[in-house]
């Protein structure tokens, strides 16, 4: 049950908060292969009441943070679940890719903090940009970057692609971006979220579309 059921004597009306809360415990209990979020027995409804859960075992992290949201301790941080990445489309993701692939710290990442971007590195993990130049064309990125003038790492790797996206848009046709890089969005996704970049003007319509 929903954290705002847990009264003794007291009936309270489902409201969609409450459903979503339900939705995503069931949501965990099956990409889990069978665990609850707030744990088994005796324990687990003073947990849902207290808003303590585990995901460990989900490591998906656009889905794990897909079901934070839908657990959320607080019924109003529920509301705009449908909104969520999770549910976007791949031409969405790849519209956010190239949206982060422009924000100021992206664009001028050569000049940038680099512990902000060793972090970008580390959330969106190695496998995810080490080497990337290889994995595009040889030609497209002879073409686009004779000089030499991207990075080998995840900002250098945005960078690229916005301007693959934004500038070459019919060698981009025959790129699958989601299929090269499968957890780049996810680990970005999460990166802009904890920096508060989600939230800028330039980000913020993307919640708003879905």
């Amino acid at each position: 049950m929903a954290r705002e059921n847990i009264y003794e004597d007291v009936d309270v009306p489902c409201k969609t908060s409450a459903d979503i809360q339900v939705a995503g415990m069931l949501t965990y209990y099956i990409l889990s292969g069978g665990h609850h979020p707030f744990g088994r027995g005796c324990k687990c409804e003073s947990n849902i009441f207290d808003g303590l859960y585990s995901l460990e075992h989900v490591q998906d992290s656009i889905t794990e943070d897909l079901v934070k949201w839908m657990i959320n301790k607080n019924p109003k941080e529920r509301q705009q679940c449908l909104a969520h990445p999770f549910f976007w489309s791949t031409s969405s993701k790849i519209e956010y890719l190239k949206s982060i692939g422009n924000e100021e710290e992206v664009r001028n990442y050569r000049v940038t903090d680099k512990r902000l971007l060793d972090e970008l590195d580390r959330d969106v993990g190695e496998a995810s940009w080490k080497d990337w130049k290889q994995r595009f064309p040889p030609e497209l990125v002879q073409k686009m970057d004779d000089k030499g003038k991207y990075s080998e790492n995840t900002s250098g790797l945005l960078r690229f692609i916005r301007n693959l996206l934004e500038h070459y848009p019919e060698d981009a046709e025959h790129i699958d971006l989601m299929a090269k890089f499968p957890d780049l969005f996810g680990g970005v996704y999460v990166f802009a979220k904890n920096k508060g970049w989600n939230s800028r003007v330039s980000l913020r319509r993307m919640f708003q579309e879905e």
